[in-house]
């Protein structure tokens, strides 16, 4: 039995077994011999950003973390400080842990355990491939090249990714755990919200809302400006100490969960009655994210996304995308731009995604004007079913509210 903690909430035998199952299944077609998954970053709250690693070890070591997966042995689970041994084996769902601070040595080890001098061995990055594209240290790969010179490495991040993105019945309920606090935190701040209040300070509330009730609070945009001169459309990821005013339009990206699972609201509220150009383009928002919701179905592609953000090419604005993953931070696919190098160019392969039950996504409707000065956004975290999408925040964020 794993110790119960609300860092890592333990998941059943049988689940790790359906996703250590379904991962095999996959390498055996891939024609893997083993995986390396690394994990190293965090999105600056009090998270681990290593949501590739912890899906299979339940677990995340101080800095940085390996999992060797092979495909005919039991895993193993790295971690720099030996130190931590008798916490991760309490915790993790790999009871073979090895500690040391040269990473690469122990999993340098491992390998040659495995026979894996001519492997076919995949390298699986630390988070979301699409915006943290690296995968593992310099250092650690020079040794392993030196090491396993007829080894073949390969980079499957985004393959990797799209098998986790699916969830399982135990996943989902921590989802619909983290959606609740969500709007919870949401609705704290919106109500705390006051002329003179600085932004870090509604991030504190937030903060102190998630912790509170055992939960994570991994990151936040948060910035307002006035309705009459909003000169950036999108918000401050480090709020700042700079105050809310009586004619402000305010827009939050709030990521609030448990175990490290999340769901995430993009709200917009205003500080005063909103001028109709703003009125007008929450309700478009608004618009467009009900009918993702109702219309968007299992079955369709990324590229069938695109066509649910016509209304805003024909009101003026631009918009970054539409559908994302979500809930251990954005994953694929990320689809449904109207300047398709904003971030960037939409992959082919998300485009060619299948939409699947049991896939988190982001609904976030998001119009900017084409000078790239004013915007505003609506959005929460669905899940897909066997019928279609299911919102997971009950916040209103469709609502066009006012303090």
């Amino acid at each position: 039995m794993l110790a119960s903690n609300h860092y890592f909430p333990p998941f059943s035998e049988q689940e790790f077994k359906r996703r250590y199952s379904v991962l095999l299944e996959a390498m055996k077609e891939a024609g893997l011999d083993c995986l390396l998954v690394y994990g190293s970053n965090s999105l600056a709250g009090n998270d681990t950003g290593q949501v590739n690693a912890q899906y299979l070890s339940n677990f995340a070591g101080i800095g940085h973390t390996y999992v060797v997966f092979p495909a005919k042995a039991a895993p193993t689970l790295h971690i720099g400080v030996p130190l931590h041994l008798q916490n991760a084996k309490d915790i993790s769902s790999i009871q073979d842990v090895r500690g040391g601070i040269r990473l690469e040595e122990t999993v340098c080890a491992r390998l040659k355990e495995l026979d894996l001098a001519k492997g076919n061995i995949g390298i699986v990055g630390p988070a979301v491939d699409y915006f943290f594209p690296c995968t593992i240290p310099y250092e650690h790969y020079t040794r392993f090249m030196e090491e396993f010179p007829d080894a073949h490495f390969e980079k499957v991040s985004e393959w990797y990714e799209a098998i986790r993105s699916i969830k399982g019945d135990e996943e989902i309920a921590l989802i619909e755990r983290a959606a609740a606090l969500n709007d919870l935190c949401h609705e704290e701040m919106f109500h705390a919200t006051r002329p003179g209040m600085s932004h870090a300070d509604m991030r504190r509330i937030v903060e102190q809302v998630a912790f509170m009730h055992k939960g994570n609070h991994c990151m936040m945009h948060l910035s307002s400006w006035p309705m009459s001169n909003q000169d950036w459309p999108y918000p401050d990821f480090w709020p700042t100490d700079h105050t809310v005013a009586s004619d402000h339009l305010i827009m939050s990206e709030m990521p609030v969960g448990y175990g490290m699972y999340y769901t995430k609201i993009m709200g917009t509220y205003f500080t005063g009655e909103p001028t109709r150009e703003y009125r007008d383009m929450f309700e478009l928002a608004a618009s467009v994210h009900e009918r993702v919701i109702r219309e968007l179905k299992p079955g369709m592609k990324g590229s069938d996304v695109d066509r649910f953000v016509e209304p805003f090419k024909e009101a003026g604005f631009m918009a970054t995308s539409l559908i994302s993953g979500w809930c251990n931070y954005n994953s694929l696919p990320f689809v449904g731009q109207t300047n398709p190098d904003f971030p960037e160019k939409q992959r082919q392969s998300h485009l060619d995604y299948v939409f699947k039950p049991g896939l988190c996504v982001q609904v976030m409707a998001y119009p900017i004007s084409l000078d790239f000065r004013k915007g505003l956004w609506v959005g929460s975290t669905c899940i897909f079913t066997q019928d279609g999408l299911r919102e997971l925040n009950k916040y209103p964020v469709r609502q066009l509210r006012v303090i």
